[in-house]
């Protein structure tokens, strides 16, 4: 055993030493330092190989990354890789790499039973993203996300997928095609992370969810996995979320999926694409802003996580009174989402219920006949849908149908009170930013520290509390 461990530590630092100090230069002299990087980076699945031959179920499985993430914060103090680091002092990329690694291996050592997921998650670290940022610096292609392209996304996905099929191959994994397909989707989303923490993402999520998918086999996880990645893809793609909202949005899809079952998602997936249509009908007929309106991923917390926690204790617990909780915090916030989307497009003023006096459309604490009705209709609509699914009194439709539009009157009327509001004075209109038109803007109301994300949240408490004093016996 011993003899094997002293092979294994041999090949191993003979063969980093060749890449990094023989082949990296070589490669950085014909191409570039950034083709020299990744070339190294794809190259390190084969110390898996070796810690998987010569250390496996040992504490020398993860001693090696150990080594190596001291020898990475060296190089990254003193140069000693040329071929590996970059001239800019802010990139931790192969730090982070060897951390990530070493906590891989180290869970792995405590839960032998998970390993061979190890194996999964180095290989999409090192052949997904190797590929993803080879492809995407000396191939260019529309930019997705800071400095990730689209091209990179690609390669990422295609490098994953095919580096899976041959380790499925060779270690006899039984994964399917889906389950690959899976594995590699979730690689290239958190590959689009910067700053070299895509590394830890990578291999931390690519380990979770391989784990589920071979070792627990739960019904509907891999259908509401695939299910949340394409509504990941759409509204990232098309601009609607930002990437972090994206990521959360893609979250709380699942959550649905996995823990409210097939209605609660399409509850959710109803409410998604209404929200979608709307914001692209404005930017068709209206030219508003001239692209759509890209929401950030405070707003998407700010408004499905109270929903979302909801969803998931119904799940776990098994009442459905949380589950219909869980529909009218979701649908308040959509209510209020849907309120505000339609009323800007009226021609005239908003109207302040509580000062009672005309106000500039879309600014908070407004409320227009045109928003009013169509969150009434929504509202009408959500409540319907669930009687009619969950057979309840009639009752408490009425009482479903007063919670989900009560939100978007509280909301306006917290937006009136507490919300703060600017005066421009070059653009001669009251705003809700601080800054407006390069310029710092007049205080006119409210207070600091209260923005429309926090008069949102307030409101969806508000309502979350009613509801569990009605539904919860």
């Amino acid at each position: 055993m011993k003899v094997l461990i002293f092979v294994g530590y041999l090949l191993i630092f003979i063969y980093i030493f060749l890449l990094i100090f023989v082949l990296g230069p070589l490669i950085k002299g014909k191409y570039n330092l950034e083709t020299s990087r990744k070339f190294i980076h794809i190259c390190l699945f084969f110390v898996w190989v070796l810690i998987d031959i010569f250390m496996k179920n040992t504490v020398h499985q993860f001693i090696v990354p150990i080594i190596f993430l001291i020898l990475n914060i060296l190089s990254y103090k003193y140069n000693i890789y040329k071929s590996v680091e970059r001239i800019e002092k802010n990139h931790y990329g192969t730090i982070y790499f060897a951390l990530a690694i070493f906590f891989v291996m180290f869970f792995v050592y405590l839960f032998p039973k998970y390993y061979i997921c190890s194996g999964i998650s180095i290989f999409c670290l090192t052949f997904g993203d190797g590929f993803a940022s080879l492809i995407g610096s000396n191939f260019q292609s529309l930019k997705i996300y800071k400095d990730k392209t689209l091209n990179g996304f690609i390669a990422c996905l295609f490098a994953s997928f095919i580096s899976l099929v041959v380790f499925n191959y060779f270690y006899n994994v039984n994964l399917t095609l889906m389950y690959i397909f899976l594995i590699s989707m979730i690689t290239s989303i958190f590959e689009l992370v910067s700053n070299g923490l895509d590394n830890i993402f990578i291999v931390f999520m690519s380990m979770l969810v391989s784990c589920l998918l071979i070792y627990f086999n739960v019904a509907f996880f891999s259908i509401s996995l695939f299910i949340s990645i394409i509504i990941f893809l759409v509204v990232f793609y098309f601009r609607a979320i930002d990437y972090t909202g994206s990521l959360i949005s893609m979250f709380m899809v699942f959550c649905y999926s996995f823990f409210g079952g097939s209605s609660a998602l399409l509850f959710l997936l109803f409410e998604y694409f209404t929200i979608f249509i709307i914001s692209f009908y404005k930017k068709v007929r209206f030219k508003i802003n001239n692209k759509l309106e890209k929401k950030n991923y405070l707003q998407i917390l700010v408004n499905g996580s109270i929903g979302t926690l909801f969803v998931i204790f119904y799940g776990i617990i098994g009442d459905l009174s949380l589950l219909i909780i869980s529909l009218i915090s979701i649908s308040g916030a959509f209510i209020d989402s849907i309120s505000s989307d339609i009323g800007v497009l009226t021609k005239k003023n908003t109207y302040d219920i509580v000062k009672f006096k005309k106000i500039p459309k879309g600014i908070s604490g407004g409320v227009s006949f045109l928003g009013t009705m169509s969150s009434m209709i929504f509202a009408f609509i959500i409540s319907l849908f669930m009687y009619l699914k969950f057979k309840f009194g009639f009752n408490y439709f009425i009482i479903s149908f007063s919670l989900i539009f009560l939100q978007t009157i509280i909301d306006s009327v917290l937006g009136s009170l507490l919300q703060v509001k600017y005066y421009c004075s070059k653009c001669k209109k009251i705003v809700e930013k601080r800054v407006c038109c390069g310029l710092n803007s007049i205080k006119i109301s409210g207070y600091n520290c209260v923005d429309n994300n926090l008069v949102n949240f307030i409101s969806s408490v508000i309502i979350v509390f009613i509801a569990m004093v009605v539904y919860i016996n």
